[in-house]
């Protein structure tokens, strides 16, 4: 059957002069559809790109833990094995010193006396034996030592990093460049923007310091939290603090209350993180692609 086609007529009212164009319908239907599912595709990659990078933190989060249990699992166990062999060396010298005369008597025996020992080997002189089995010990105990020291730093940089959603409600903004509510020229945005009521509790997404609280310009009432590792998060447009500079949170602890203060168009929360001065999409570290409780 063959395809219908539509004829175009463009007219010039001063001079007359009529011009025809023929097109046929399946290219006219095929390109208006391309523009219709860029949009859409464009989205489904964006997501899936997203949820790739997720899964892959995810991952990487889940073998820190790992590799941190089985530090902790090594170092008890070292701990343990550390006293008994300190015990052992201690109780050792002890019974040597004891033995001091017998042994001035030992060796006055005459040659023919032999030992029945099981090992036929030499017996070790106690003083160096001793001193090489505490250098050992020593350099076992500065291992654990580092051990511990990196268990330790593994677990303050997972406690550091911001992992929650910092309240209830969904991502009416995300991460980049998009057109400005106010102005509508096109800007690069540095947080997501999270909808929510107004007075909805509004938690730490990470354990630290606060070192902001206040009114911030554009941000509105703000608050500014210092992680370490060179993280830090902020939370804007808030109608009230819960908290005061120099106070200490942990993750999920309510820090304010969701507002429209400062250069806002609705109840939301300006959720922003920051590395190194940086700022980078929070999505990256949130515990899923899609928006869910704090609490």
């Amino acid at each position: 059957m063959p395809s219908k086609r539509y004829t175009i007529i463009v007219a010039d009212r001063e001079s007359g002069e009529v011009r025809r164009g023929t097109v046929a319908a399946r290219p006219v239907v095929a390109v208006l559809a391309l523009f219709l599912l860029l949009p859409t595709g464009w989205a489904n990659l964006s997501r899936w790109a997203t949820q790739a990078e997720i899964n892959s933190l995810r991952s990487q989060n889940a073998r820190l833990q790992v590799e941190s249990a089985s530090y902790r699992t090594a170092a008890t166990d070292l701990t343990a094995q550390l006293a008994v062999l300190q015990s052992a060396i201690d109780n050792l010298e002890e019974r040597t010193d004891a033995g001091a005369p017998a042994r001035v008597a030992v060796d006055r025996l005459p040659a023919a006396v032999t030992l029945s020992d099981p090992v036929d080997a030499p017996l070790p002189a106690p003083g160096p034996t001793f001193e090489r089995l505490r250098n050992l010990l020593t350099s076992l105990e500065g291992k654990l030592a580092a051990v511990r020291h990196s268990v330790a730093v593994r677990e303050t940089l997972a406690a550091a990093t911001p992992t929650i959603w910092p309240a209830d409600g969904w991502v009416s903004s995300g991460y980049g460049y998009r057109n400005d509510p106010f102005t509508g020229d096109r800007e690069f945005h540095s947080a997501i923007d999270i909808s929510t009521r107004s007075g909805q509790p509004v938690r730490a997404t990470a354990n630290g310091l606060i070192s902001i609280a206040g009114r911030n310009g554009h941000y509105g009432n703000m608050v500014e939290i210092t992680h370490g590792f060179d993280l830090t998060t902020r939370y804007g447009h808030l109608s009230a603090f819960a908290v005061g500079v120099g106070d200490t949170v942990q993750r999920g602890d309510i820090i304010g209350y969701a507002g429209a203060t400062g250069r806002a168009t609705g109840y939301h929360v300006h959720y922003e993180v920051a590395v190194n001065g940086r700022t980078i999409n929070p999505l990256r570290l949130l515990s899923d692609a899609d928006p869910l409780a704090a609490n």
